[in-house]
């Protein structure tokens, strides 16, 4: 798949995941966790938008992207695995299953984010996926923790 089309799937992946946070959110008792997790919501809405200011840049110079080809395997998967996520918590998976469903969802995304990175060769790009990485290993610390206090 081209670069572009890569980068429409990847703001809808980040679109999705906010929305687990917030549905989780709005699922918990814990007013102070149901903070953190619309933070988190709001964090996955800014890496949808970082990944439209890489879109801008692809318009802006097409030349480097031309033959830039990236499988779409893994970003459907990961859009298949949110989409599961959503479902299941309106079918009712509690609060703790959710959060670690949403971790492992996370641990995937940082893989995605860290090689794409090195299979683009254009130097903003690349610092604009390890530092979609690097929120990915934050939101991953922190549902460790979110996790371990249940």
């Amino acid at each position: 798949m081209d670069i572009e089309k890569f980068l429409d799937l990847g703001t809808e992946l980040e679109l999705k995941i906010s929305k687990i946070y917030e549905k989780l959110a709005g699922l918990t008792n814990d007013a102070s966790l149901s903070k953190r997790l619309m933070s988190l919501s709001g964090e996955e809405i800014n890496h949808a938008n970082t990944l439209r200011t890489g879109k801008n840049h692809l318009k802006e110079m097409p030349d480097l992207f031309v033959g830039v080809q990236l499988g779409d395997e893994e970003i459907r998967s990961g859009l298949d695995g949110a989409g599961a996520v959503l479902s299941e918590l309106d079918a009712g998976l509690g609060v703790s299953k959710g959060l670690k469903r949403l971790l492992e969802l996370e641990k995937r995304f940082e893989r995605i984010h860290l090689g794409i990175s090195v299979k683009i060769g254009d130097p903003s790009l690349e610092k604009l996926f390890k530092t979609l990485a690097k929120g990915d290993q934050n939101h991953i610390a922190v549902l460790t923790g979110i996790i371990a206090t249940l």
